[in-house]
């Protein structure tokens, strides 16, 4: 039940990152895309929650194997670092002041960790 669950987290997280993705690319470096709310609320709502609940989803089966909820939180770190790519590609300048250079640099520590995470969790399937 709890594997089935974290499946489901995850495929919502993966959902919410491929929404905020292309918010970001429709918005094209401006303030605002096809979802009406501000760039913070978006950050944070699109950000911050499907992050947390890829991480939730390894937690809540760090016991039970499965390679599929493994390759599922990999795509969901893989689209926090492009993500975080591309943002910085379309923000160009503007991205280049030191807490800006901060907020992306944890960004992308987060993808990678959610990334190893889904790594570790296939790694346990094989073995």
């Amino acid at each position: 039940m709890k594997l089935k669950i974290a499946i489901i987290i995850s495929v919502i997280s993966i959902v919410m990152l491929c929404l905020y993705g292309l918010d970001v690319l429709t918005a094209n470096g401006g303030k605002t895309g096809f979802l009406p709310i501000s760039v913070s609320a978006r950050g944070s709502i699109f950000g911050i929650i499907p992050s947390t609940l890829l991480i939730i989803s390894f937690f809540i089966t760090r016991k039970e194997p499965s390679k599929k909820l493994g390759i599922l939180i990999i795509i969901g770190g893989v689209l926090i670092i492009m993500g975080t790519g591309i943002i910085l590609a379309l923000q160009g300048s503007q991205a280049h002041d030191s807490r800006a250079v901060r907020e992306f640099g944890a960004v992308l520590g987060i993808g990678i960790i959610i990334a190893v995470l889904g790594i570790i969790k296939i790694r346990k399937t094989q073995s």
